[in-house]
């Protein structure tokens, strides 16, 4: 990956500064899981962008029937724990995840664009591999 994501303007302050370790090993992985609050989310990873889709849920309806494609950033802090990073457009917002595959769970602490702080956390409903199920494919 490089050390600049695409499509984000830079800030009138300081550049950007990356780095550390990156990691391909989200690659090719499919989450779905769903927040207590009753957000809930499917989300693929191939090797330059995170895809993710809001989904129904018993509490509260889809947000967007859209699949959002974003340039990110992962890095591996200990096997299979993972951390996942993105911006949204105009930097109106922040995503960062860790999937600890291990224990199946998903940590956010995101700034969601334009709307609210989210920091919870979440168990997989379903982990996939090897781009099975990812939502690339319905691109």
């Amino acid at each position: 990956m490089e050390d600049t994501i695409s499509n984000v303007p830079q800030t009138l302050g300081p550049a950007d500064i990356i780095g550390g370790p990156m990691s391909s090993g989200l690659v090719g992985r499919t989450f779905q899981y769903a927040y207590p609050a009753g957000i809930r989310y499917r989300i693929s990873f191939d090797q330059d962008n995170v895809y993710f889709k809001s989904l129904p849920h018993e509490k509260l309806p889809a947000r967007s029937d859209k699949i959002l494609t974003l340039p990110y950033r992962a890095r591996e802090l200990r096997e299979n724990l993972y951390l996942a990073h993105w911006m949204v457009a105009e930097r109106k917002g922040h995503i960062t995840l860790t999937f600890d595959l291990q224990k199946r769970i998903v940590n956010c602490a995101s700034l969601m664009p334009g709307e609210f702080e989210l920091f919870e956390v979440a168990e997989f409903e379903e982990a996939l591999e090897n781009g099975e199920g990812a939502l690339y494919h319905a691109l």
